[in-house]
C-alpha cells in the first residue's frame, strides 16, 4: 500500500501494489479481446482502451522500465549492448505507432507469462542467496581454481579427476592428471531456463517477415550462443546473481516488478476487518462535495480533553498473561485468537518465528504496545488521538513549510490534555500506572497530563488542592508547566465531570472535544468554574 521511490529512475513515485496489482493482467485480456479486423488492427485502436485508462498506462509503463532494469543488471556488461539496441528499437516502435507491424500481439500473453516464471524464481532464491566472497568474471574464458572455504550458500563445488588427452600427456611441464572445479549454483541454473524460456518466448512474438523484427531475433539468438556470456558462462552467471543479492535497489525494484506482473487482487487485499473498514471509510470520504481546506495557518486551533481514573493504561505480561475466566484463557491468547491476522503480520515485523520469543526484554514493550491499543486502555485513547498529529504534519508537509514552522505550529493549533485526576497519587505510591502513563508522554511530546496534587498547609494543617499541568521535557524527564491553587476539593460531586473541569483551564484551542456523555456539567461544577475564572495562572 505504499508508494516506491528508485534513485535516478525517470518516475518520481511509483504507485503501490495494491492500485496495480491484476491491472497488467486486465490489460492482457483487453488486447486478446476479439475485435472486427484484428488482423489489419492500428496501434492506435488496439492500444486505445490502455492508453486512456490512466492506471494501466502507468501500470505498463512501470512494468516495462523496471522489467528492462531488472534484465540489464541480469544480463550484465557482456550482453549490455546487444540488450540496449534491442530495448530501443522496442521503444522506436511504440513512438512511431508501428508495434502491431512488428510484433504478434496475440503472442504476447506468452511473453508476460515467461516473465513472471523468471521474477518468481530471482524473488524467491535471491533474497536468500548469499553472494560468494571472491569470484570475479571479466567475461572471458578463465582457468578455474581450486575452491577455499566453505562454498556459498545455494552454490556448492564438485571436484572431479579428468586425465587429458595424449597430445597433453607428452607436455612434461603438465601434470599427468588435473583437477577440475565445476560450480553447482541451483538458483543460476533455474535462472537460465526460466531466462531462455523468456527469450525464446520473446523471438516467437516477432514477426520475421519485418526486416527490423528480424535484425531483433538474430541478436536475441545471438545472445543465447555466446560463449562468455550469461547463459554458457557458469561463473559470469553466478557473478550476477551476486550482484543481485549484494544490491538492496536490485532487490527492490525485483520486488515492485513482482508485484505488478504477478500479484493477485485478492493476494493484496487487507486482511485485518477493521483495515478494511478504515480504508474504506477513507475512500467514500473522497467522493464528498469537500471544501477546499484553508491553510494551516488559517484553520481553527482545537484541544482534545479525555478525562481518566484509573483504568488500565498500558496493558502488563501479567494482565496479559493471568487466566481470567473458567476456561482458563488469558487476554492475550484471547487478542490473539481474535486478530489473527494482526498477530501474524506484528510477527512478522518482528522477525520471530518463536512466539515465546516476544517477552524477552528487546521485544516486551513493543508486545505490550500491541495488545493494549486492542483493548480498552488509556493507550489506545491516546494513540488514536494523536493522529491529529500526524495528519497536520502531513498537511504542513503538502504546504512546503519547514520543520521548525511545522513545529510551531502543532502547538498552536492542536493539543491534547488527559486529565490523569489520580496521577499524583499514584507517582507516590509508585504505582506502574504513573510509569505508563509519563511513557505515553515521552512518546507523544505534545501530550499533557493534568492532576490533582494536594499539599498539607503546614501553618493551618488543612489540605490545599492544586490543579497541574506537566508534559515530557526529554531525556526521560517529566517537567511541570503550570501550578494552580484551587479554591478547594475539586471533587465535589460526579467524579469524572469534575475531573474535567479542573483541567479545562490548560485547554488553549478555540474548539475544545470531549466525549459526549463527559460534557454533564452539575450546578455544583458551575460554581467550581466561575470560582476558576477569578484565579491566574501561576507559572512554575
Amino acid at each position: 500500500m505504499k508508494f516506491s521511490r528508485f534513485d535516478g529512475f525517470s518516475q518520481a513515485i511509483y504507485l503501490p501494489v495494491f492500485q496495480t496489482a491484476g491491472v497488467v493482467e486486465e490489460s492482457l485480456a483487453m488486447l486478446e479481446r476479439p475485435g472486427e479486423d484484428d488482423e489489419h488492427a492500428s496501434d492506435e485502436t488496439l492500444f486505445a482502451p490502455i492508453c486512456n485508462h490512466v492506471t494501466m498506462r502507468t501500470a505498463v509503463a512501470e512494468v516495462w522500465e523496471l522489467g528492462c532494469y531488472v534484465l540489464l543488471k541480469l544480463l550484465g556488461h557482456v550482453h549490455n549492448d546487444d540488450a540496449v539496441y534491442i530495448m530501443n528499437y522496442v521503444l522506436k516502435w511504440v513512438e512511431s505507432g508501428t508495434v502491431c507491424d512488428h510484433v504478434k500481439i496475440t503472442q504476447m500473453r506468452g511473453v508476460v507469462q515467461s516473465l513472471i516464471q523468471l521474477v518468481g524464481v530471482l524473488s524467491k532464491g535471491v533474497s536468500r542467496r548469499k553472494p560468494a566472497a571472491l569470484r570475479r568474471s571479466t567475461g572471458k574464458p578463465k582457468a578455474r581454481q581450486k575452491p577455499s572455504g566453505p562454498p556459498a550458500r545455494g552454490i556448492r563445488r564438485a571436484i572431479s579427476a579428468s586425465s587429458l588427452t595424449s597430445v597433453e600427456a607428452l607436455d612434461s611441464n603438465r601434470p599427468a592428471f588435473a583437477e577440475e572445479v565445476v560450480i553447482i549454483d541451483a538458483l543460476r541454473d533455474s535462472t537460465r531456463d526460466k531466462f531462455r524460456a523468456f527469450i525464446n518466448s520473446f523471438k516467437g512474438m516477432m514477426n520475421a517477415s519485418n526486416p527490423e523484427s528480424k535484425d531483433v531475433m538474430d541478436r536475441l539468438t545471438f545472445a543465447l550462443s555466446m560463449e562468455n556470456g550469461f547463459f554458457w558462462d557458469d561463473a559470469y552467471a553466478s557473478d550476477a546473481l551476486d550482484d543481485f543479492a549484494r544490491s538492496d535497489i536490485v532487490k527492490s525494484v525485483l520486488t515492485k516488478l513482482q508485484g505488478l506482473v504477478a500479484c493477485h487482487p485478492d493476494e493484496v487485499e487487507p486482511k485485518s476487518k477493521e483495515a478494511r473498514r478504515r480504508l474504506t471509510f477513507f475512500v467514500n470520504s473522497l467522493f464528498m462535495d469537500m471544501p477546499n481546506a484553508p491553510s494551516i495557518h488559517d484553520m481553527f486551533s482545537w484541544n482534545v480533553l479525555t478525562p481518566y481514573y484509573s483504568e488500565s493504561v498500558t496493558l502488563s505480561k501479567g494482565e496479559l498473561e493471568t487466566r481470567k475466566d473458567a476456561l482458563g484463557v488469558s487476554t492475550m491468547l484471547y487478542l490473539q485468537t481474535l486478530f489473527k491476522a494482526d498477530w501474524a503480520n506484528f510477527l512478522e515485523r518482528l522477525g520471530l518465528q518463536d512466539e515465546e520469543k516476544v517477552w524477552n526484554k528487546k521485544y516486551a514493550t513493543e508486545t505490550r504496545q500491541w495488545a493494549s491499543i486492542r483493548a480498552q486502555t488509556l493507550n489506545r485513547t491516546v494513540s488514536g488521538m494523536m493522529y491529529y498529529e500526524k495528519a497536520l504534519r502531513l498537511l504542513a508537509n503538502m504546504e512546503r513549510l519547514d520543520e521548525d514552522t511545522t513545529n510551531d505550529l502543532m502547538g498552536e493549533k492542536f493539543g491534547y490534555i488527559v486529565s490523569c485526576q489520580v496521577y499524583g497519587q499514584q507517582k507516590k505510591d509508585q504505582d506502574p500506572k504513573a510509569d505508563d502513563i509519563e511513557n505515553l508522554m515521552h512518546r507523544f511530546p505534545h501530550l499533557r497530563v493534568a492532576y490533582i496534587d494536594s499539599v498539607r498547609d503546614l501553618r493551618s494543617g488543612q489540605m490545599v488542592f492544586y490543579s497541574c499541568l506537566v508534559k515530557s521535557h526529554g531525556n526521560n524527564k517529566i517537567q511541570e508547566i503550570y501550578r494552580v491553587r484551587l479554591p478547594c476539593n475539586p471533587i465535589l460531586g460526579e467524579g469524572k465531570p469534575e475531573n474535567q473541569n479542573h483541567a479545562m483551564i490548560f485547554s488553549r484551542g478555540e474548539f475544545v472535544q470531549v466525549r459526549y456523555t463527559d460534557c454533564v456539567l452539575f450546578p455544583c461544577s458551575f460554581l467550581f468554574l466561575k470560582r476558576l475564572a477569578s484565579l491566574s495562572f501561576e507559572d512554575h
